[in-house]
């Protein structure tokens, strides 16, 4: 008598079983890998919007005034390194749009932010990521660089019996400043009054005669 051996296959019970378990363990991993997309993504967009932040308070401080859009030629290239295909301004959740920019002349201050998980813009709320600046940090340390320059040219012009007389224009000249000394770190005319011999910055709000006055 003779027997044979037969090799054992896979019932259509144990077929369904891996195919349960299977199922069960991809269910479980496409979360995790979407919860570390968006962590990468989210780390990146952070990084991103601090180098912008920076970048807006460099061009603030050049120009006392923000840029009109992330994409002006006076700030991305030179500003802004923009990366290959402008990837320094893309947003990682926005499929290939730029970051959203809104600048609020009243408040002079300038807003970026991420479109954020939902991939939608909530005006910088919900799960959007959101970065301020205010023109009033470079705006105040450029003002304080022109008063640098202005004082000694100024203490010079007086040591050699110039005159003070006359707006602030007028003066300026005189000690051989060009027009763009005209004005402040927030582009506000410097107001001079030649009998206390005080030049006046009209300061963040740029309205003379505030709290927020910077007096040379």
């Amino acid at each position: 008598m003779t027997t044979c051996d037969r090799q054992r296959g896979f019932t259509l019970i144990e077929l369904i079983v891996v195919l349960g378990i299977l199922g069960i363990l991809l269910a479980a991993a496409v979360p995790m890998a979407t919860a570390v997309l968006s962590a990468d993504r989210r780390q990146e967009a952070r990084a991103e919007l601090a180098t912008i932040a920076a970048a807006l308070e460099s061009y603030y401080l050049e120009h006392a005034a923000f840029p009109a859009t992330l994409a002006d030629a006076t700030f991305t290239g030179l500003h802004l390194q923009p990366g290959v295909d402008r990837t320094a301004a893309v947003d990682p959740f926005g499929a290939g749009q730029d970051y959203l920019y809104l600048v609020d002349a009243t408040a002079n201050t300038a807003s970026v932010w991420s479109r954020g998980e939902n991939a939608r813009n909530n005006a910088g709320g919900t799960d959007d990521l959101l970065v301020v600046v205010h023109g009033a940090v470079p705006g105040t340390a450029r003002t304080w660089q022109r008063f640098r320059l202005i004082v000694e040219l100024l203490a010079d012009h007086i040591e050699a019996g110039g005159s003070v007389a006359g707006p602030w224009p007028v003066l300026r000249a005189a000690i051989g400043l060009g027009a763009a000394y005209d004005a402040d770190g927030y582009g506000t005319p410097f107001d001079w009054n030649e009998t206390t011999h005080t030049l006046t910055s009209a300061g963040p709000d740029r309205t003379l005669g505030t709290a927020d006055d910077i007096t040379l």
